[in-house]
């Protein structure tokens, strides 16, 4: 941890928070949790907390943030917890294996050791056998926190070893009283909480310069679609191939609520109900060239795209049939 955390700081999930208060005042932490949400939600921070309340050596208070066990955790040196992460794409199975190896030690200086494993789902087939192992026969007092996006890509085994919380989607309201306890202010702050879908670390993400950099870029392409423009949706597609998987999908996803809001207004729908706010006028000029059933299909078209990708479609391969699509669409397909 660069930073010493408490429970004070993360915003919204006060249910599951408190059920974690619960269990570690009453002394029936279990073995095994697993975290599940989307991307940004506050996983990785809750965990992260929930470690150095474990770890802490305040009994009262926890985490205190001043005992030995809370200072190593701010620097980074805690020898009781560690955090495994994907290497490259995946989790391997000789991070698990030293992972064992590690807790096969006595705890250094705190009464229980922690491991938490981000992006749980990235386990290679090998390294998850082997964590699994690990949980079926949990050594001492150590607790393990899966961090995942959602089960889908989990062994069963491994789901029923854990005490699965599931973490949703902060309501806009919610989400922008916590931007605003962070110090930020002004119409950028309700623009963040919808666009970041609930998803504070998101919304973080969104307030940085130039975190609206992916969503401006899907604006201009619905409106060199409707322009008539089909050089620059070309060369767009061209880019898909130095995206990352994962920046396409964030693109097709700011894609998605442009569309989505352009029926909205299209529809004459409440207004007050838009993601992208600060585009209503330029999307209000784009909405009279788009039909409802055009801008329905392209919604299917880009939730096909988006499954496509999750199944490991060539990125370029999918975004050039989807645009081809979103062409014939525009200005009245």
């Amino acid at each position: 941890m660069s930073s010493f955390m408490q429970w004070s700081d993360i915003a919204g999930h006060s249910e599951n928070i408190d059920r974690l208060k619960q269990m570690l005042n009453s002394g029936r932490m279990p073995h095994a949790l697993l975290f599940t949400g989307a991307a940004g939600i506050g996983k990785m921070l809750i965990a992260r907390v929930l470690a150095a309340a474990v770890l802490c050596m305040d009994s009262a208070g926890r985490p205190c943030g001043i005992c030995k066990a809370c200072r190593s955790l701010t620097d980074g040196s805690h020898p009781d917890l560690l955090v495994i992460r994907p290497e490259g794409t995946t989790i391997k199975i000789e991070q698990i294996r030293q992972l064992q190896s590690a807790f096969a030690l006595a705890p250094y200086f705190s009464s229980r050791r922690v491991c938490i494993i981000e992006d749980a789902e990235r386990l290679t087939a090998q390294a998850a056998n082997s964590i699994l192992k690990t949980l079926e026969e949990p050594q001492g007092s150590s607790l393990f926190i899966l961090v995942a996006s959602s089960k889908q890509q989990l062994l069963a085994t491994i789901i029923s070893r854990c005490l699965a919380m599931a973490f949703q989607p902060l309501p806009s309201s919610v989400l922008s009283r916590a931007l605003m306890d962070k110090g930020f202010a002004g119409f950028s702050v309700e623009v963040a909480a919808r666009l970041s879908g609930g998803r504070f670390g998101q919304a973080l993400k969104l307030l940085e310069p130039g975190g609206l950099n992916q969503r401006n870029q899907a604006a201009e392409i619905t409106a060199a679609l409707i322009q008539g423009e089909r050089n620059f949706v070309w060369r767009t597609a061209a880019l898909l191939d130095k995206h990352e998987r994962k920046d396409f999908l964030s693109l097709l996803e700011y894609l998605t609520l442009i569309l989505r809001d352009l029926l909205m207004i299209s529809g004459r729908r409440d207004r007050r109900l838009l993601y992208n706010i600060d585009l209503e006028e330029q999307l209000t000029r784009q909405a009279g060239n788009w039909t409802e059933p055009g801008l329905m299909k392209a919604l299917a078209a880009a939730a096909a795209c988006r499954q496509a990708l999750q199944a490991n479609a060539n990125p370029r391969l999918a975004g050039e049939a989807l645009l081809i699509q979103l062409c014939d669409l525009a200005g009245g397909g």
